[in-house]
């Protein structure tokens, strides 16, 4: 179950008091205002992970330095959860230099409550056991089209992290319970995981909030070092995406996503899902490994007023290595979603999706903007 409400100074009108073209390519000619400044809801949601979750999110957005330029804003939200967990952080997001540069800073506490099902791909969600992390994380990213086609682009990423993790004795409690037969990973230790790395890219979408046509193609390498913390290991990642637009507002997205982890890595940060993003409706450490594979295919239609609703398949699975990866046989899930428009213009949503996992268990996953 999800219940959000949005609100603030409404944007209906581009800024130089023409129409705005809406995501089904319905046109409003109200002019009230030519620029909205912020929106804030309350979310209300379930999922496996957390239970019953509640919280508030507010967006500010801000005006651009230029006429039609993308527009910089600052989210800020913070939840809990009937399970005991806490969040909060502030993302803000930039563009400078008539937008051939931009960027996103993330700073973050969370003290999370979570469930860690195994190593490998097939992970029996009823056999887990529960660790507590608290977590101080600080992120950075900039990437630039400055001298090199618009297509293109380049950019740096910054990872600062501090993580407490407490795992439960798995000894404890009623025997007969399941969820105490998994014992802790060995890479369990507290402490810093600080690195930085690059990323290249090929980007051809007309809209990064609500794509109706275009393609993406993403490489990236994090690098860590235990000369900046406590931990020395390596991730690459590729993203490649695709959007067209079919009719009736209808538009459909596919995307594949290969990770790749080696070295010293600790458990939470192998490759797998994230549950939100990719392969929604899983706990973030369903299935995880040193390599993942995940492919998505989605069809997003706009349905009216601030309404949209979407379907989509999903698979994944993880490996030990790239032989191990190809063989392993795949997740699968199936689901559909609602999403509703926090700012029109700059076609902004928030979304919530049910999914079926495996064809086995359920799945509910509550987010700002797309999965992909």
């Amino acid at each position: 179950m999800t219940a959000s409400l949005s609100f603030g100074s409404e944007a209906v009108a581009d800024s130089s008091g023409g129409v705005a073209d809406l995501p089904g390519g319905v046109a409003d000619t109200s002019a009230a205002e030519n620029f909205q400044r912020f929106t804030a809801l309350p979310v209300l949601g379930y999922s496996e992970e957390t239970k019953l979750q509640f919280g508030a999110m507010a967006i500010v957005f801000l005006k651009p330095d230029e006429k039609d330029g993308k527009v910089p804003e600052i989210d800020v939200s913070a939840y809990g959860s009937t399970r005991g967990q806490f969040q909060f952080l502030i993302t803000p997001y930039f563009y400078l230099y008539h937008d051939e540069i931009s960027g996103w800073l993330d700073l973050r506490y969370q003290n999370w409550v979570a469930s860690y099902f195994g190593m490998g791909n097939d992970p029996d969600i009823d056999k887990y056991v529960t660790f507590d992390r608290q977590r101080f994380y600080f992120g950075a990213e900039l990437e630039s089209t400055v001298g090199v086609p618009k297509q293109f682009k380049y950019g740096v990423e910054l990872h600062i992290e501090h993580s407490d993790i407490q795992f439960d004795d798995p000894t404890d409690g009623d025997a007969s319970e399941n969820h105490r037969l998994i014992t802790p990973p060995a890479n369990t230790r507290s402490g810093w995981r600080n690195g930085a790395g690059y990323l290249l890219a090929f980007d051809t979408r007309d809209n990064t909030n609500w794509t109706r046509h275009g393609f993406l193609a993403q490489w990236q390498q994090m690098f860590y070092s235990d000369l900046l913390g406590d931990y020395t290991f390596d991730i690459e990642t590729l993203d490649l995406r695709g959007y067209t637009y079919l009719f009736w507002g209808t538009s459909m997205a596919v995307g594949a996503l290969w990770q790749r982890s080696g070295g010293d890595v600790p458990f939470d940060m192998l490759a797998g899902p994230d549950g939100n993003k990719r392969f929604r409706g899983v706990e973030s450490l369903y299935f995880r490994d040193n390599q993942a594979l995940i492919l998505q295919a989605e069809l997003r239609k706009y349905l009216g007023w601030r309404l949209a609703g979407d379907i989509f398949f999903e698979g994944g699975k993880s490996g030990d290595h790239f032989s191990e990866l190809m063989r392993n046989k795949w997740h699968r899930s199936v689901g559909f979603g609602g999403m509703l428009i926090l700012n029109m213009k700059e076609q902004l949503y928030a979304r919530g999706e049910l999914s079926w996992v495996d064809f086995d268990h359920l799945g509910m996953t509550v987010y700002i903007r797309q999965a992909f």
